[in-house]
């Protein structure tokens, strides 16, 4: 319209200065002009004027059309829709609203949103979707909001999903579980035991397995004499864990004097979509934890996280050494095909961790490869190993900050992480991913979040220490003089630090590779001398044991607080010496310092420390285990999660 009056405007402007223009010379033709032009404006006036009221008719008339066909299909849409007031007071349900909830729900004026429990000013009409339970019906319900001469209505669409969720719960509960059994010391009962004896306990496990099999309706295949590979439903597998996989205690009662007999399984449980051969590598990569972890357990893979069943003895020490000399030989190679070689442990590094680094060191050194350790700072824990170190030339500059070992890597490099196998714990966690080939070599239990080696990992919950493991490796290199004097003291000194001066947790290969160690030229005096505490930290391990009070007259609990940096170390010891004390069987010391709080834990062996301080994102092994709670800065608030997880260990031990 706004174009066309100024058209018109600009005509009748034209006509006016035209006529008067005319009126100079002939006055009344001028008038004749103007007044024409003027009539002519006047009537295309009239004629838009009638055209766009004409139009606007036109164009309610449609909308009235719009209005009523989209009233018709809304009625008979099968999804059902309903207008609400704002309040949720009904003004127009379809025709499926009013089958699916009733005629009482559907009649004008009903309140829906008090039917469906939902307060007015909670209700958001942004359009996403909520899922609504009514009745026995599950709707997927989506609610838009409008205004009708400035009152706020609310449209309701529910798409009633009940067949779809009942689909769902039925596959979650029907959906395929593949669980691999293996018998975890098959080669040692095999040479131990008689033919007779060894055909009689074989069967006496099959019949076992098979008769598991039967009661949870589960296909059981056996290959490779010691292996099985079960297949059954995800309602089956919550039954085998509410009776916390009681399968293993009773493969384990078949043990007899000198043979013991353990199982262990891995099961893949992911609430994703996967294929058979994917569930088949999963429970596959599963039983390799539980056999890293020692064995006699069962492992089951969730999406996120891992949960353990049984693991209640200690790791079997193997008799056979042949894994040690396939590790040590492929270790040998490369190192050999290496243009350096970087050493990697764990945050805060003990004795351990830095011992079987310097043997590595060691050896990389005989081979003629550069080898350097990654070392943020040196603890009091290794200071006197450091100090013993810094009188060899050979180790003068052989410790590099992580800030440095860029500059260091190249095309080539070989990453040796020791005494964890863990990212999250490692001294530089992204040199686990810009070093293409890395070997892990660690003696702990796997507890989530392990490192992929790349080339292989030497990973045996059995041996005492890391150093124990190294020395194994050493022993089966090619070159005689792999390590001296310097780096026999330091691999003892770790071993005699895990060991308790060869007290706990020893083995016959433990002694073997002191043995080893001894012919190279250690010295269990001078281990001895650096393992020594001065005084404060005497007094202060002396503290700590003296706060401690005792839980269920066998646990032995101490709360202790030091900012210092021997504060870590300080808890440890106290752990441990508190254990000397008569009736105590498991002891934990929660300390409070920059990082949160701290807990060290020792067990004669009755109680399994690892499996309770894994509930706290911690882990270990049997006897000696760790945690650290970084969400809690409280001791009080420590201990009461502690004794929570210690509560949830001995339930779990009772019902198995």
């Amino acid at each position: 319209m706004n174009k066309i009056f100024t058209a018109n405007t600009l005509l009748a402007i034209i006509g006016v200065i035209t006529g008067i223009y005319v009126c100079q010379d002939h006055f009344v033709i001028g008038a004749i002009i103007i007044s024409l032009t003027f009539a002519v404006l006047i009537g295309a006036q009239i004629v838009e004027r009638y055209r766009l009221k004409k139009n606007l008719s036109v164009k309610k008339m449609v909308e009235r059309k719009v209005a009523s066909i989209t009233h018709d299909r809304m009625f008979e849409m099968p999804i059902a829709i309903v207008i609400t007031s704002e309040d949720g007071r009904v003004l127009m349900p379809n025709r499926a609203f009013i089958r699916q909830f009733g005629k009482d729900v559907s009649k004008m004026g009903a309140n829906f949103l008090e039917q469906i429990g939902l307060p007015p000013k909670k209700v958001k009409g942004d359009g996403t979707f909520h899922e609504l339970q009514y009745e026995d019906h599950t709707y997927l319900m989506s609610i838009t909001e409008f205004f009708r001469a400035d009152k706020r209505k609310l449209l309701f669409h529910l798409m009633d999903v009940t067949q779809l969720k009942s689909s769902e719960a039925h596959y979650r509960h029907s959906r395929t579980i593949f669980a691999c059994g293996q018998i975890d010391n098959y080669e040692d009962l095999s040479e131990s035991l008689s033919p007779q004896e060894r055909t009689e306990l074989f069967a006496q496990i099959d019949v076992i397995l098979n008769r598991w099999a039967q009661r949870n309706d589960a296909v059981l295949q056996k290959f490779e004499n010691n292996h099985y590979l079960a297949v059954f439903s995800h309602d089956n597998l919550v039954r085998m864990e509410h009776d916390r996989f009681h399968i293993l205690d009773e493969v384990r009662a078949l043990s007899r004097e000198n043979s013991a007999v353990s199982l262990s399984i891995g099961i893949e449980d992911s609430e994703e979509h996967l294929s058979l051969p994917e569930l088949e590598e999963g429970s596959r990569s599963a039983l390799d934890i539980a056999l890293a972890r020692g064995g006699d357990q069962c492992v089951v893979k969730k999406d996120d996280r891992n949960t353990y069943y049984g693991g209640e003895t200690e790791a079997k020490e193997k008799r056979t050494k042949v894994k040690a000399r396939i590790k040590a030989q492929a270790l040998q190679e490369q190192i050999a095909e290496a243009r350096n070689v970087v050493i990697m442990g764990h945050k805060m590094p003990d004795m351990d961790c830095v011992g079987a680094a310097i043997g590595l060191i060691g050896a990389c050194r005989a081979m003629n490869r550069e080898a350097k350790f990654v070392l943020q700072e040196i603890n009091v824990s290794i200071r006197s190993l450091m100090d013993y170190l810094s009188k060899d030339p050979n180790y003068a500059e052989c410790f590099i900050k992580p800030q440095e070992a860029e500059a260091y890597i190249e095309e080539g490099t070989l990453l040796i992480v020791v005494d964890t196998q863990s990212k999250n714990y490692v001294e530089m966690p992204e040199l686990v991913d810009e070093i293409r080939n890395s070997v892990v070599i660690d003696h702990h239990r796997p507890s989530g979040a392990e490192i992929k080696a790349t080339v292989f990992s030497y990973i045996e919950a059995y041996a005492s220490s890391t150093c124990e493991l190294v020395c194994e490796l050493l022993q089966y290199f090619n070159k005689r003089d792999i390590i001296g004097k310097t780096e026999a003291n330091a691999l003892m000194v770790g071993m005699c630090m895990d060991t308790k001066m060869f007290m706990s947790k020893t083995g016959v290969r433990t002694f073997e590779a002191a043995s080893y160690l001894k012919r190279k030229g250690a010295d269990t005096v001078i281990a001895k001398t650096m393992l020594q505490n001065d005084i404060e930290t005497y007094a202060a391990r002396t503290e700590a044991v003296t706060n401690a009070e005792f839980y269920d007259n066998s646990i032995a609990i101490s709360m202790y607080e030091n900012h210092n940096d021997n504060g870590k170390l300080i808890a440890a010891q106290a752990a441990d010496e508190l254990l000397n004390i008569r009736g105590i069987k498991a002891s934990f010391i929660l300390l409070k310092n920059d990082d949160g709080v701290c807990i060290s834990a020792r067990s004669m062996g009755e109680i399994n420390v690892q499996m309770v301080l894994e509930q706290l994102g911690g882990g270990g092994h049997m006897t000696m285990a760790g945690a650290q709670l970084k969400d809690c800065n409280d001791l009080r608030e420590g201990r009461d999660r502690l004794i929570r997880a210690i509560e949830a260990y001995k339930e779990g031990k009772t019902e198995s």
